[in-house]
């Protein structure tokens, strides 16, 4: 028996607001926010490079046959990839802080690269949503930082909660959970 389809929007949505794009347009902000735009820049560049990185692994990954799609549907195929992108986290978070970044960036990265750890970590026994993770973390980081421009990641959430959900690609506990991990870590280093 084959598993069903997902829904049309809800396939888009987990293709467009994906947790790079997310953790992203974020990064963006916040680094355009806080720092001349010649550093915003070469701040963003360094956070494209890392992301860029992580998503040609995966796409080696699946072209080797070692994950079954980008988004790692399946929980035991998880670990190599959540390791390598902890690695990306632990060399962005290291370039921001040779460029001297500001700390509220920084924080930023630190924090959602430990609420991807955590969910990496959780993942390993119970299917924990990564899309929700970004999200939830995004959902309360841009309002604490960037105050009302950042309500655009609250209104993001629920579209996502839907495309993760609706395609039966996650439980509505396994989404929940995701948004709590990764909102707990915004409020942590960031209030």
């Amino acid at each position: 028996m084959t598993a069903p389809h997902p829904p049309p929007l809800a396939s888009t949505l987990t293709n467009v607001l994906n947790p790079f794009f997310i953790f992203t347009a974020l990064f963006a902000l916040v680094a355009f926010s806080e720092s001349p735009a010649s550093d915003a820049l070469l701040y963003l560049a360094v956070e494209l490079l890392a992301a860029a990185v992580v998503a040609a692994y995966v796409l080696l990954m699946r072209r080797r046959r070692r994950v079954g799609g980008f988004w790692i549907p399946a929980r035991a195929e998880r670990l190599a990839p959540a390791i390598f992108l902890l690695a990306a986290f632990i060399g962005l978070l290291a370039a921001l802080w040779l460029f001297d970044a500001p700390v509220v960036l920084f924080r930023t990265t630190l924090s959602m690269g430990l609420a991807a750890a955590i969910v990496a970590a959780v993942t390993l026994f119970w299917k924990a949503s990564a899309h929700a993770t970004v999200a939830g973390h995004a959902a309360l980081a841009g309002p604490l930082i960037l105050g009302p421009l950042g309500l655009v990641f609250v209104l993001v959430l629920p579209l996502v909660l839907y495309a993760r959900v609706r395609p039966w690609a996650h439980t509505l506990s396994q989404a929940f959970v995701g948004t709590a991990i990764g909102a707990i870590f915004a409020l942590l280093f960031l209030k």
